[in-house]
């Protein structure tokens, strides 16, 4: 009776362990879109320090929604990119109470270029992730990337 306990914790425990590593995988993914894209922007868009934080926590507002859609509907991409729109457009108004008007006008230029950009980056990562091992962490606030 004691061993069917015991097989039966280690089972549950070892199910436990796998959800929580890949919730932590997702977050990490997330963190590291959302610096990258922040990166590109601040350095694009010549950002002031106020604005650079508050756009950095824009971005990962953005990254973890949009991470999740993408978990969420991973077989139906035009519902991915529907809701992925949706929240475009949220980050689009948060921007432009952020950003100066000649910021803001810049940045709505070249948006289909950051997206570009960032679906690129998040290929990249998702495909080194399966191939080469690698490791994001997801502990800290900025991601780190190391080749295994």
């Amino acid at each position: 009776m004691k061993k069917v306990l015991v097989m039966a914790c280690m089972m549950f425990g070892s199910t436990f362990a796998a959800k929580a590593s890949g919730d932590k995988s997702s977050k990490a993914i997330a963190n590291a879109r959302a610096k990258h894209m922040s990166d590109q922007m601040i350095r694009d868009l010549r950002l002031n320090n106020y604005q650079s934080r508050k756009l950095r926590d824009i971005n990962q507002q953005v990254a973890e929604q949009i991470t999740a859609i993408e978990e969420q509907y991973a077989g139906n991409p035009a519902k991915i990119e529907e809701l992925c729109k949706g929240v475009c457009a949220k980050r689009d108004s948060y921007l432009e109470n952020v950003l100066s008007t000649v910021q803001y006008n810049s940045y709505f230029g070249d948006r289909k270029d950051y997206d570009a950009e960032d679906k690129k980056f998040v290929a990249q990562t998702l495909r080194g992730e399966e191939s080469e091992g690698i490791a994001i962490n997801a502990e800290s606030d900025q991601a780190t990337v190391s080749v295994n």
